[in-house]
């Protein structure tokens, strides 16, 4: 029998044949907050560099299989810190019943990063950028956006700006000097709707912070999976917290899991901050 992911059954699936009812279901819950804004979409010049690192088809399969028996992936490692207490947090962000679905995924995206560099466990505010870059408005907004000003600037961590707190009082000279500390140094800007691209970068580990136009919605790739004869999905970390699927992960396919938008961190800076 040829291999397959394994997929908890408490995951969500979604993909061409349920994509519809998933969007009208959380459309109509207030409590799962979206706001991915196409209109935010802007050629990024100078920020980031084309990806240039692509993994042959005909080798997928085999470096699928090979992760998930030795759990290499980045759900394993981030499962294997908690276990240990070196991740003091929940798995995956909540953006609560804000419209920053599209900062969440590229704060959470620079956390895994961190982990997998090695880091010390800091949890970072995605309300520390989105506040900024839309001038404290709860309003939608792109990923690559969002990336951009953490390159710039950095993320302030949660015990100085509360994860949702889209308030003026945070930003302040201490929650400033913090940003230093968690930028990213280097991020790969990948092509629309490119699944190669997508997944040479799960396939290294590499998380990708995807827009989904059909669901107005942005999440976080984490995972290569295959679910059937030469046939993929990607396992996603989503912004509704742990109660969410999996521990807050699920899994597109089909065209479902090709983005409007991809943007993928690579390296972060070396933090000594407390």
């Amino acid at each position: 029998m040829s291999f397959r992911s394994y997929i908890p059954s408490k995951m969500k699936v979604i993909g061409d044949h349920n994509a519809d009812v998933v969007v009208r279901a959380y459309a109509e819950n207030p409590e799962y907050g979206r706001g991915l804004d196409p209109d935010c979409a802007e050629p990024l010049e100078g920020f980031g560099t084309s990806f240039n690192a692509m993994i042959p088809r005909e080798e997928w399969n085999e470096r699928i299989e090979e992760m998930e028996r030795k759990k290499m992936r980045l759900p394993d490692l981030v499962d294997d810190l908690k276990a240990r207490g070196e991740w003091d947090g929940p798995r995956v962000l909540n953006q609560s019943r804000t419209n920053y679905c599209w900062i969440n995924s590229p704060v959470h995206a620079v956390m895994l990063t961190r982990a997998k560099q090695g880091e010390k466990y800091v949890p970072l505010s995605p309300a520390s950028v989105g506040a900024k870059i839309k001038n404290f408005r709860n309003v939608g907004g792109w990923g690559s956006e969002g990336l951009k000003y953490i390159r710039e600037h950095g993320i302030v961590p949660h015990e100085l700006w509360p994860a949702n707190a889209i308030d003026r009082r945070y930003d302040n000279s201490e929650s400033d000097a913090a940003r230093k500390h968690f930028k990213c140094d280097e991020w790969w800007l990948l092509q629309p709707r490119n699944l190669d691209q997508m997944m040479s970068c799960l396939l290294q580990n590499i998380p990708v912070c995807i827009g989904l136009n059909w669901w107005s919605h942005e999440v976080t790739a984490v995972a290569p999976a295959r679910v059937g004869e030469n046939s993929y999905g990607i396992i996603f970390d989503n912004s509704w917290g742990e109660g969410y699927g999996d521990k807050g992960r699920g899994l597109l396919r089909d065209s479902k899991m090709l983005p409007d938008d991809a943007v993928a961190p690579r390296t972060v800076t070396a933090s000594d901050w407390k």
